[in-house]
């Protein structure tokens, strides 16, 4: 057991990275599709505090961290001074530290001075991560994520222009049934303005005990289904035409973990692997469905393994038996990856 405190969640790509702890949980803590922070109280922690931990962290790794992670949620409300103390703190005790990132919110990034975000950015924060999840009012009204379109570009915009690296996080299924279309085609639109260094995608899963769980409880949101989210993510791509990123497919929550590539020049190829997907006979769905739920499979193209399809038939049959449908086996397995 550490000394020194860590939050709960960081992202995958900073999964070797030194967790440093500027605040405690989330100070909106309202967004409905998110399990993590619920029932907790935010709070700031002192210069002083954190300046500790880093000593301690140093006492425990030497000079071996390479990558560092500020977290929690939403570090960048800690006044920028403090901010900017902490980064020199970690440059200083780390030398060999070649990138540090946070996650951020855009309602936060929008009100910040911009001279205090290139402040924040030459004393040694390198890459932001940024929760868009949709560019679509009603989307992003209906999940109470505390902030509208013009807010998630104007912040997107603002860690750009200060000099971050940028990484938007978009959830297809976050607007259901309901919203698809208008979710897909918005969140793309905000991209364009935004121009990000990385979109990486996030699909939906509701987790019970959340508002989101609620919202489908009530009829006010319907889930997609799996076939019905490529949809959608094949729309969304179409949006993105306009756009100079990366995207990256990088947890295990998306179905299509291929869905890698450089926009613009990879866009066709991209919308190609949702192609590929979609014009598979329901059958072949339904198994690479199971396929990739149960990590037998990472792609499209391990489906040829051997002797694959058999045994993947006998697990849809006992679904069956136990009248589960292929659509709620993958849902209650997805939570599994939360």
């Amino acid at each position: 057991m550490f000394d020194f405190e860590q939050g709960p969640i960081r992202p995958p790509s900073e999964a070797g990275s030194l967790l440093v702890r500027l605040s405690r949980n989330c100070p909106w803590n309202k967004c409905a599709f998110c399990p993590v922070y619920k029932g907790a109280g935010f709070s700031t922690r002192s210069v002083d505090e954190v300046l500790v931990d880093l000593d301690l962290m140093k006492d425990t790794y030497g000079d071996r961290p390479t990558t560092v992670f500020l977290q929690d949620a939403n570090p960048l409300v800690t006044k920028p001074d403090h901010v900017i103390t902490i980064l020199e703190g970690i440059r200083q005790r780390f030398p060999n530290v070649s990138r540090i990132t946070t996650y951020a919110r855009s309602h936060t990034l929008a009100l910040r001075k911009p001279e205090d975000l290139r402040r924040i950015r030459e004393a040694g924060l390198d890459r932001v991560h940024i929760g868009l999840e949709s560019g679509n009012n009603e989307v992003l009204a209906l999940v109470e994520k505390g902030t509208t379109q013009a807010q998630q570009i104007d912040g997107g915009r603002g860690a750009v222009s200060a000099g971050f690296e940028v990484s938007e996080y978009w959830m297809p299924g976050l607007g259901g049934r309901e919203f698809s279309e208008a979710h897909a085609d918005d969140s793309a639109a905000a991209l364009c303005a935004i121009q990000p260094h990385f979109i990486r995608l996030r699909s939906t899963a509701v987790v019970p005990g959340t508002p989101l769980a609620e919202l489908e409880k009530s009829g006010r949101w319907t889930p997609l289904t799996e076939v019905e989210t490529v949809q959608e993510i094949r729309r969304f791509l179409t949006g993105l035409a306009g756009v100079t990123s990366r995207l990256e497919s990088d947890h295990s929550l998306n179905l299509l973990m291929e869905l890698r590539g450089d926009l613009p020049d990879d866009l066709d190829q991209l919308i190609a692997i949702c192609d590929r997907f979609l014009k598979m006979a329901p059958d072949e769905q339904e198994l690479f469905i199971l396929a990739r739920r149960l990590g037998r499979v990472w792609s499209l193209e391990e489906m040829s393994k051997p002797g694959l399809h058999a045994g993947l038939e006998r697990i849809r049959d006992k679904f069956h038996e136990e009248g589960l449908t292929v659509e709620q086996a993958s849902a209650a397995l997805k939570l599994r990856m939360i």
